[in-house]
């Protein structure tokens, strides 16, 4: 099936008809869906890897998830098109659909938040890196809402684009609303340095095997 989002993706060689796990790489603002296979390298070989491109073209190769601008409308948009994809994939490709896991990157962390507070269901966990939680998100962080999810934060200390707070504030509030987060700073900026990298890849190994 056609899938609504651009993509590249990666299907481990397996058994035919075996249905496995899946990571999402959803990039960050003026990314693309090369500029996430930095972090392939954390992610287990029998995972099925997809990176869609966000749908709001900002220049040659620069796309984003939702305008920078207090903008609900291209948020609700942004995150309406991350669903569809994500809801669609285990019709395109031999993937678990209790099994798909988000890695976002900045405002692509913040996406993989509100998809996952939006409609838990689809999300088995997520891992943000350097990102926050959109305000248009909040009101669906109920207590309980996301009993049983797991969630891994990476964040720099020294981050001047998403400054540390508003990471710890988004730990707090999916904490609130029942997910199991596992909260990391570092002493870095905007990225994931070498003991994130590790940290993120000893994290996913242990979501992906438990489940």
């Amino acid at each position: 099936m056609a899938l609504n989002l651009v993509h590249r993706v990666r299907v481990p060689q397996g058994p035919a008809g075996r249905r496995g796990p899946a990571v999402v790489m959803v990039h960050g603002w003026l990314g693309n869906e090369n500029v996430m296979s930095i972090f392939e390298r954390t992610l287990p070989p029998a995972v099925v890897i997809v990176s869609p491109r966000a749908p709001l073209a900002m220049g040659p190769d620069s796309f984003g998830w939702f305008t920078l601008e207090d903008d609900p409308a291209s948020f609700a948009a942004g995150l309406a098109a991350l669903a569809a994809f994500v809801g669609d994939l285990p019709q395109a490709y031999p993937i678990d659909p209790a099994r798909i896991l988000l890695m976002g990157f900045s405002q692509g962390a913040a996406m993989s938040f509100s998809l996952l507070l939006s409609e838990p269901s689809r999300v088995a966990a997520v891992a943000g890196l350097a990102g926050f939680l959109p305000s248009e998100a909040k009101p669906w962080a109920t207590p309980g809402r996301l009993s049983g999810q797991s969630v891994f934060i990476a964040h720099g200390a020294k981050d001047e684009t998403v400054p540390a707070a508003l990471a710890q504030a988004a730990a707090h509030t999916l904490r609130t609303a029942g997910a199991d987060v596992t909260y990391t700073e570092y002493d870095t900026g905007h990225k994931l340095n070498a003991q994130g990298t590790r940290d993120l890849k000893a994290w996913v190994e242990t979501v992906i095997c438990n489940r």
